[in-house]
């Protein structure tokens, strides 16, 4: 890119006019003598070249503007995320893990969607959710689960699908008693089978043995098309859920386990911020679904970019460098407004 190009890219990341610019060379110039406007179009335009110096400046000046407004950036591995979360077993935490990861998708100024998959009678559990999530932003429009089947999220977009465990129940064919195979086979009409999102998350209780052996068998009907994380909530730290969990057929140690638990919070209260402008209500479940979107984001091949690592970023810049971090900072603030 010409000094021309980036003159011009810098004058509109920092809001100046030729006008403008010109009355702020003029006050830095010691020689009492005043840059013209036009001066400054014939830099913009490339009929003359940049002064050195004010190209040195205007650098510093963008780098300042990054350092003031430098806010966390989401990379995201392509256009959009659909993150399902499911388990056909009722109390696990599916809502409840939904809900707190599209608002920390929210807090990092990601445009941030919750569908709930669920029959036409029964979806009445949205309308709750919705007053939560609503005053921060997150998007949460109340479709059928064949209009969720069809959903194209938008550039930018994460969106986390709540499936029902009634929903996820009915996707499967289960055997009779005569059956030789006692194990349930994906219903070809059933959602799940027809789901295809970018991953799963299964939130289950692996210190109880119900709970990881109903897991299991979930994850061997193979009605999951999509890599999947298993994700341990514990009602409390024992450290027997790994032997529990074996028993069941399930290996903590697997790829199929997430690295990282979240245990169940003490409080029934929802830990989520209030509004945009409130503080979560239970930093420790912010922390842990935190660090959770962080792990997902990079098995899928993006990055959460935390400030301090930006403002680093930011020091050893050039002109260019910086004026095309500040497209990628600026374009999922414009996205999630």
């Amino acid at each position: 890119m010409t000094n021309a190009n980036l003159l011009k890219h810098a004058m509109q990341f920092l809001d100046l006019t030729g006008v403008g610019l010109a009355e702020q060379v003029s006050a830095l110039r010691d020689d009492g003598k005043r840059t013209a406007p036009e001066t400054i179009s014939r830099w913009v335009n490339g009929t003359n070249p940049v002064d050195p110096f004010l190209m040195g400046w205007m650098t510093e000046r963008v780098r300042a503007k990054l350092f003031n407004s430098v806010q966390p950036m989401v990379e995201l591995p392509k256009d959009a995320l659909i993150i399902g979360v499911v388990n056909p077993k009722g109390g696990t935490g599916v809502t409840s893990l939904c809900v707190n990861l599209a608002a920390t998708a929210k807090s990092l100024h990601m445009k941030a969607t919750y569908l709930h998959a669920e029959y036409e009678d029964a979806r009445r559990r949205p309308g709750l959710v919705s007053m939560m999530l609503k005053p921060l932003r997150i998007e949460c429009p109340d479709l059928s689960p064949e209009k969720i089947l069809r959903y194209q999220p938008a550039p930018g977009e994460i969106v986390f699908v709540d499936v029902s465990n009634h929903l996820a129940s009915n996707s499967f064919i289960y055997p009779t008693p005569s059956d030789a195979d006692d194990r349930m086979k994906p219903d070809p009409k059933g959602f799940l089978d027809q789901f295809r999102p970018d991953f799963y998350l299964i939130p289950a209780n692996l210190e109880s043995y119900v709970d990881a052996a109903g897991t299991k068998r979930f994850i061997d009907g193979n009605a999951l098309h999509a890599p999947k994380w298993i994700v341990h909530r514990p009602r409390s730290m024992s450290m027997k859920f790994a032997s529990v969990a074996a028993k069941a057929g399930l290996d903590v140690e697997s790829e199929m386990v997430c690295p990282y638990f979240i245990p169940q919070a003490v409080s029934t209260s929802t830990p989520i911020p209030r509004d945009m402008l409130s503080e979560w209500q239970n930093e420790d479940q912010y922390n842990h679904h935190y660090h959770l979107l962080e792990e997902l984001l990079q098995k899928l091949g993006g990055r959460i970019m935390e400030s301090y690592s930006l403002q680093q970023e930011i020091g050893t810049l050039s002109l260019a460098g910086l004026l095309e971090l500040a497209e990628k900072t600026a374009a999922p603030r414009r996205r999630s407004a």
